[in-house]
């Protein structure tokens, strides 16, 4: 019987440890998305410049060379502009994809889309510069929100589990 209840206290622990790190691990994702959509943008403002590729052909290209919450970005946006135009398919695919990108993120990154296909290629790269703009700006924030939470609720997912096994106790 003591057996059964130490192996529930340490579960309580565990889960508590785990939701902690869980937690955690979204402010480390965040920037890592971030710093992959930066990049992104950096390819295909080197392709608009020096090729001369259709945009589908340069989405589908930035896809293979980024992460995939990320590249499921460009996927979808390729895709959703076989029926619609280029900026409603990259605003829903942004919106559309899941990941740790917070709802500002979102606003900027959907601002990459306001001239896409409207303009020429000196418009699309001077709003390829402002949203990398954008993204850079928010990776600091987020950056600065990683050191301040990350390990906060690291340490408050074990504190947590180890005040309930105190308590069970």
């Amino acid at each position: 019987m003591i057996t059964l209840k130490y192996i529930m206290l340490l579960l309580v622990f565990a889960t508590s440890f785990l939701l902690g790190n869980l937690i955690s691990k979204k402010y480390i994702l965040r920037v890592k998305e971030l710093k992959e959509i930066k990049n992104a943008l950096n390819i295909i403002e080197n392709k608009i410049k020096f090729t001369y590729e259709p945009l589908s052909e340069v989405f589908i290209q930035t896809s293979k060379l980024v992460s995939n919450n990320i590249a499921n970005i460009f996927i979808d946006a390729t895709n959703n502009m076989k029926t619609l135009g280029a900026e409603e398919a990259w605003n829903r695919s942004v919106e559309r994809t899941n990941n740790n990108l917070s709802a500002e993120d979102i606003e900027n990154i959907k601002s990459f889309g306001k001239l896409l296909g409207k303009t020429d290629k000196e418009g699309q790269i001077s709003q390829l510069e402002l949203t990398k703009t954008f993204v850079e700006m928010q990776i600091e924030k987020a950056k600065l929100e990683e050191d301040k939470n990350s390990k906060m609720y690291k340490t408050l997912g074990a504190v947590i589990g180890l005040a309930f096994v105190i308590i069970l106790i």
